[in-house]
């Protein structure tokens, strides 16, 4: 129950992530509208205008998905070390964990010592290839819009 909760938290932020990027392409290419149209006379193809905004939208996903790995990474550090980080503020002197992360710890593979949260590298991997998946996605609607702008139209855009 609590990964469906936690699992349909999740698609929803994803859902609002793809339409944050598709909102700022838009406006990216409303706001560009006039270098496109100068792209459009000089003779560039439409595939490279629409690759330059697929590009842009993706490298947005995949600066979302840096950001959402780091922070990641600080909860696990800061779940795994929670009871050094409490008695360092004079806090919590038995601190018991073992009731969280499905009642039981779970071990580092080198170190032997006990650890709640664990992040495999392919799952950041996974990660990062997703936001950029989703940045990709988001990107389609805009770049098909930068490239059906009117070339003439768009030079005389203010």
């Amino acid at each position: 129950m609590q990964q469906r909760f936690l699992g349909g938290i999740a698609a929803i932020s994803l859902a609002v992530g793809g339409i944050g990027i598709m909102n700022i392409m838009l406006v990216t290419v409303t706001e560009r509208t006039r270098e496109i149209g100068v792209m459009k006379v000089l003779g560039c193809e439409l595939g490279s205008i629409r690759t330059m905004f697929l590009l842009e939208s993706s490298t947005i996903g995949f600066i979302g998905g840096l950001i959402g790995v780091a922070f990641s990474l600080l909860a696990s550090f800061v779940l795994n070390n929670l009871s050094t980080i409490l008695a360092a503020f004079g806090q919590g002197g038995g601190l018991d964990l073992s009731g969280l992360m499905g009642g039981g710890y779970y071990y580092m593979e080198g170190g032997g010592s006990a650890a709640i949260s664990i992040i495999p590298p392919w799952l950041m991997l996974a990660a990062l290839l997703f936001a950029t998946l989703v940045g990709l996605v988001a990107g389609i609607l805009p770049a098909n819009k930068a490239v059906r702008i009117s070339a003439l139209e768009a030079i005389r855009h203010d």
